[in-house]
């Protein structure tokens, strides 16, 4: 995924932010510095209400995070991999590498998330209780309070793909027996819920609160696209899960050599051939893939000196399929790389043939196209 760094590991989960967090990250703390922490506690100078509100708004993401490991540790338990958990501008996601096979393991996944948060604020209220902090360390925990109870909260919010959506999605899919509808109904869920959003952004810009009115609107947009991408994902998975690698590949695979110019590679294979990538081999080995993309980022001044091993993107193993690979698994790893025995080629222009033919003809036969 483009702009995200990995942070660390958790029990084996990769803990990756996206570069948006680092804007959400700053406006937190600005906000906090400027308004929250010169109310609550007004004798303090402005550097401590600085640091106060970047100690805040670091623990709120931690919050977030011990949000998403709790979905992340639960799915592990029940046999399901996760490929990592990503901070970004709208909190955090446990990216899992596939769907609960039956509702009661949907349910366990997606109610621990917001029993974490709710079980923060508790904690986090009992101890300014029984400890009676210094006032800085106090309105810091009086704010955690409040944003885990918020985060709860909103994420039983009944629409897909919230927890509370998965929750509603357990129940239907339980009820009538069929994970397709189910998703389609909380998918739906969830975008009404995404328009109620917007339109209450709406209401409150024109109040007169403007940036909080446009906090809810984009926000209501981005659950609305998660929604519909919830979904649409679902179908995707149900078209391909029945095919292999080996049923959609290109078998005679067109490759280039690495010491090629660019200049030659155009001329001599992206003119030819009516494709938008190659792979690149050397001494047999399958070194990188080299796409149009690429090709774009250099100044056609310079293709005749640039060669193809320092155009290419570069393969790395944890992103290579083998023929009798899931489709479907396949599929998710094309925006990535690999390297290996030049089997075949699957590109996306492979994968967008076999939708079209799956979606005229209604779908594989006997799990081959």
């Amino acid at each position: 995924m483009n702009g995200v760094a990995t942070l660390f590991r958790l029990w084996g989960i990769p803990v990756r932010v996206h570069a948006s967090w680092l804007v959400i990250f700053g406006l937190l703390a600005w906000s906090l510095s400027v308004g929250y922490f010169p109310h609550v506690l007004p004798d303090l100078p402005l550097v401590a209400h600085w640091a106060n509100g970047f100690l805040a708004a670091l623990l709120l993401f931690v919050s977030v995070l011990l949000h998403e490991l709790s979905h992340s540790v639960a799915a592990l338990r029940h046999g399901i991999p996760v490929s990592g958990i990503t901070l970004h501008i709208f909190g955090g996601v446990s990216q899992l590498e596939r769907e609960p096979d039956r509702p009661g393991v949907e349910v366990v996944v997606a109610v621990v998330g917001p029993l974490t948060s709710f079980a923060l604020a508790a904690v986090l209220a009992l101890a300014l209780r029984l400890l009676d902090p210094p006032a800085a360390a106090a309105a810091i925990m009086r704010y955690l309070v409040i944003v885990n109870a918020v985060v709860g909260v909103f994420n039983l919010v009944p629409g897909f793909p919230l927890d509370g959506g998965r929750l509603l999605r357990a129940a239907l899919w339980k009820l009538k027996g069929n994970q397709h509808w189910a998703t389609r109904m909380a998918s739906r869920a969830g975008s009404g819920f995404a328009f109620l959003l917007m339109g209450l952004g709406i209401l409150r810009a024109l109040a007169g609160e403007f940036l909080g009115g446009l906090w809810f609107v984009v926000i209501g947009l981005f659950l609305h696209q998660a929604a519909a991408g919830s979904y649409q994902q679902l179908l995707l998975r149900r078209a391909l899960g029945a095919l292999a690698v080996r049923d959609v590949m290109t078998r005679e695979v067109i490759h280039v050599p690495p010491d090629l110019t660019v200049a030659r590679v155009v001329e001599e294979f992206f003119w030819p051939h009516h494709v938008s990538s190659f792979p690149v081999l050397d001494g047999g080995q399958v070194v990188g893939i080299l796409s149009l993309h690429q090709l774009r980022q250099i100044p056609r001044e310079r293709w005749e000196t640039t060669r193809v091993r320092e155009l290419m993107f570069p393969l790395a193993e944890p992103l290579t399929a083998s023929p009798a690979d899931p489709l479907w698994e396949a599929f998710e790893k094309l925006s990535g790389n690999g390297r290996g025995r030049l089997a075949g080629y699957l590109s996306v222009k492979d994968v967008a043939h076999i939708m079209a033919v799956t979606s005229g003809l209604g779908g594989p036969q006997g799990g081959r196209p």
